[in-house]
């Protein structure tokens, strides 16, 4: 994979104290680059590190070492109380959250929600209505609050907000998890539409093979917070050359699936890495 492009992550490492002495590796040496309109998975079970790298995009946690950049610009500290520096970083990157009801204001309709965003990166309110309209929302649910919401309501609401302030990357962690099949169709469409029509860069966190596979053009593999593959998701994901990668392919549920695949090709990853 090319580690050049719009948004750059360059050896970013990040590792957190263990209650009884020592520390634990949540991220190391881990490197990649999203071209404008392109789109990355990263995949790999609970506690592979991939949660923690998407929050070191956005600011959320900050990298021990490494650099992300976007556009060749490093991204700046967060400076709280600095609301200039803060809102240029939101016009960088925005994330999208596995709940997005956490993230929304429970006070505010989905049309105040998104004026308040608007309002506050200096556009006009007037474009609300054309955003929920992009992401199929209605002038009923532009009346309606979160609890009001269905799920994909929910979630097309927390895109739109996000779209709002015009982001070159749009980081998105395990968006379409809890949806219904169905309602995760629509919403991968929905983003492969805007990264096509916008330009925007997407980095998809995700468990979900066949969601990666659907969406994105390239796809890191992590385990115990270390990159155990990458490349073009079509060639990873067809012709996997790390034990890792194997194990995470035969534990997915599909015609003619063995689960005794999954035991092999776990049993094969225990003897190849311990």
């Amino acid at each position: 994979m090319n580690n050049t492009g719009l948004l750059v992550v360059d050896k970013v490492c990040k590792s957190y104290p263990l209650p009884g002495g020592g520390r634990l590796t949540a991220a190391e040496d881990v490197s990649f680059g999203v071209a404008p309109g392109g789109s990355l998975g990263i995949v790999g079970e609970s506690g592979s590190g991939k949660t923690t790298v998407a929050r070191m995009l956005v600011g959320l946690v900050r990298p021990d070492s490494g650099t992300v950049t976007v556009g060749g610009t490093a991204r700046a500290a967060r400076t709280p109380g600095r609301r200039t520096a803060r809102l240029a970083r939101a016009r960088e990157i925005q994330m999208v959250f596995q709940d997005p009801y956490l993230s929304l204001d429970p006070r505010l309709t989905a049309g105040q929600c998104l004026r308040t965003a608007l309002r506050l990166h200096g556009k006009e309110e007037a474009l609300a209505g054309e955003l929920l309209e992009r992401v199929g929302l209605g002038e009923r649910e532009a009346r309606a609050r979160p609890r009001q919401l269905s799920g994909g309501q929910r979630q097309r609401l927390a895109i739109a907000r996000a779209l709002a302030v015009d982001p070159r990357v749009l980081v998105l962690d395990e968006a379409v998890a809890a949806l219904d099949v169905s309602i995760q169709a629509q919403i991968l469409a929905l983003l492969d539409e805007i990264r096509r029509e916008a330009g925007v860069a997407l980095v998809f966190v995700s468990h979900d093979l066949a969601v990666v596979q659907h969406i994105t053009d390239d796809v890191l593999v992590m385990r115990r917070g270390r990159v155990v593959e990458q490349g073009p998701t079509a060639r990873v994901l067809s012709e996997p050359s790390d034990p890792y990668t194997r194990l995470l392919l035969a534990a997915v549920p599909r015609e003619g699936w063995d689960p005794d695949d999954a035991v092999a090709a776990r049993s094969a990853l225990v003897e190849a890495t311990g």
